[in-house]
C-alpha cells in the first residue's frame, strides 16, 4: 500500500515541473515582445513583433508622442500670440511694413464744424445783467455744486464780451466769503469776433477751456455759459469753437457736447 502514495507524489512533482516550464516560456515570449511589467494598463508591445519571424516593416500605427518633449513645441504653442500681436513673420524679416496712413494728408474739417466768421456785434444800454457762478453744498463725497445767480452792473456796449469777462473774472471778495466761485478760470479767453445768427450764438474760446478740471467741473463751465447767455438778447443756444473748429468733446474722458448748448434742468440759487 505504500507504493500508491509514492506514485501520486511523483505525478504532482512532474505537474509542477511542467507548469513551471510553461511559465518560463511565457516570460521569454513577453520579453521578446517588449512587454514592460512595470507599466500598468499597457498590454500591447511597444516595438511590435519585430523579434518574431523575419518581419522588418514598421508598425502601421505609430505610438503617440508627448508634444512637450518636442524641441519646437514652444513655437507651435505661441503662434496665436504672434498673430494677435501682429508679429507673425512675413516673407522677409527685413521688409518694412506698408504705411497705411499718409501723414502728409491734412485733416479735413467739415463746413458745419468751422467757425462761421464774425457777425454784427450786439450793442445794449447800461443796466444790470445776470451772471451765474457756483457754490458747493455738503461735505466730502456728498458735496455738490449748485448754480448761483448774481448780477453785474453793465456800463453799456457789447454785452457778449462783457459777460464772458465777468465769468472768468470770478466772484468778488464778498461773494467769495460766502463760498461762491467760478469754474471758468482767468486763463480762458474769448475771441471778440463772434456771430449771433438765427438765435444761435457762435463763440470762440481759447484751448484752456478744455483743461484744468474734472468732468463735473467741465459741465459746470458749460452751465455757467448757457445760463448766462441763453434767454437774453435773442440767444436761444450756444455753439463753442476753438482754433476755428467746433468743440465736440471736452476733457481727457471725452465729455460729448450736443450740437447746440442750451439750459440744462438744474436748480438755481438766488443771492
Amino acid at each position: 500500500m505504500a507504493v500508491l502514495p509514492q506514485i501520486q507524489e511523483d505525478k504532482w512533482k512532474s505537474l509542477r515541473y511542467f507548469l513551471g516550464g510553461i511559465f518560463f516560456v511565457l516570460v521569454l515570449i513577453e520579453k521578446s515582445m517588449g512587454f514592460d511589467p512595470k507599466t500598468t494598463g499597457n498590454f500591447f508591445p511597444k516595438q511590435g513583433f519585430k523579434n518574431i519571424g523575419k518581419l522588418t516593416e514598421k508598425p502601421k500605427f505609430a505610438e503617440p508622442t508627448d508634444p512637450f518633449q518636442s524641441e519646437n513645441f514652444e513655437d507651435e504653442l505661441n503662434w496665436e500670440e504672434e498673430v494677435f500681436n501682429h508679429s507673425y513673420p512675413s516673407t522677409s524679416s527685413k521688409s518694412k511694413p506698408n504705411k497705411i496712413v499718409d501723414e502728409t494728408i491734412p485733416e479735413i474739417t467739415l463746413p458745419e464744424d468751422r467757425f462761421p466768421g464774425a457777425g454784427k456785434r450786439i450793442q445794449a444800454e447800461p443796466g444790470y445783467l445776470p451772471v451765474y457762478f457756483l457754490k458747493f453744498y455738503g461735505t466730502g463725497k456728498n458735496s455738490q455744486s449748485q448754480l448761483v445767480k448774481l448780477t453785474r452792473e453793465f456800463p453799456g456796449g457789447d454785452p457778449i464780451i462783457f459777460l464772458f469777462q465777468e465769468l472768468t473774472k470770478g466772484p468778488n471778495g464778498e461773494e467769495k466769503t460766502k463760498g461762491v466761485l467760478s469754474a471758468l478760470t482767468k486763463k480762458i479767453r474769448i475771441d471778440p469776433n463772434y456771430r449771433l445768427e438765427n438765435g444761435i450764438l457762435h463763440l470762440s474760446v481759447s484751448e484752456d477751456f478744455n483743461y484744468g478740471g474734472s468732468m463735473e467741473i467741465l459741465k459746470d463751465r458749460l452751465d455757467q455759459i448757457t445760463f448766462t447767455y441763453v434767454g437774453h438778447f435773442g440767444i436761444q443756444g450756444v455753439v463753442l469753437y476753438t482754433n476755428g473748429e467746433r468743440i465736440r468733446s471736452l476733457g481727457s474722458d471725452g465729455l460729448s457736447l450736443p450740437d447746440v448748448l442750451a439750459k440744462s434742468q438744474r436748480k438755481v440759487i438766488l443771492f
